[in-house]
C-alpha cells in the first residue's frame, strides 16, 4: 500500500467509489469538479492505493483536510473526510492516513488536528481514539432547503 495526494482528474474519479460508501448522496457527474473546486480553495486529499499487482493499485482508502484557523484552536488541520473501502478494513489503512494528516499539520505547523465523524461511524470513530484523539464537542447541523 502507499499513500500519496491526488492531483489529477483521474486521481480523483479512483476516490469515488469509496466515498460513494458514506456519502450515498454524492453525485458521479459533478463529484470530479467539486472535488477540483475545493482544491482551489485549499482543500487537499489523499488516497491510499493497492500495491500496482493487487487489484491494479485500486484505492482503498481517502482522506481530505483543510487548514483553518479558529478562535479555540488557533490554526489547526480539519480533517473533513475519511473512509476507508469497507472490504480493506483492518489492515493499516486508517493509521496510514492518519499519519498522513499528522504530517500535513507538521508542514503547516498547525496547534491542533480535528476531525469531524458522523456519529454513525464507529469504525472511524474508533481509529480517531485508537490514535490519541479525544471527543471535544457536538456538530449540530441544520439542514437549509
Amino acid at each position: 500500500m502507499q499513500i500519496k495526494e491526488i492531483s489529477t482528474r483521474d486521481d480523483i474519479e479512483k476516490t469515488f467509489h469509496v466515498l460513494q460508501q458514506i456519502y450515498e448522496n454524492l453525485n458521479a457527474d459533478g463529484y470530479i469538479d467539486d472535488v477540483l473546486n475545493m482544491i482551489q480553495r485549499g482543500y487537499k486529499m489523499a488516497q491510499v492505493c493497492e500495491d500496482k499487482d493487487i487489484d491494479n493499485g485500486r484505492c482503498i482508502g481517502v482522506i481530505g483536510v483543510r487548514i483553518v484557523r479558529k478562535i479555540q484552536f488557533g490554526k489547526m488541520l480539519e480533517i473533513e473526510d475519511f473512509m476507508i473501502d469497507r472490504k480493506k478494513r483492518g489492515i493499516g489503512v486508517g493509521k496510514m492516513m492518519i499519519r498522513w494528516a499528522e504530517w500535513q499539520a507538521a508542514i503547516f505547523k498547525c496547534d491542533a488536528i480535528v476531525g469531524c465523524l458522523g456519529s454513525k461511524r464507529e469504525e472511524s470513530q474508533h481509529i480517531f481514539s485508537r490514535e490519541g484523539f479525544s471527543i471535544d464537542g457536538l456538530l449540530f447541523n441544520k439542514k437549509t432547503s
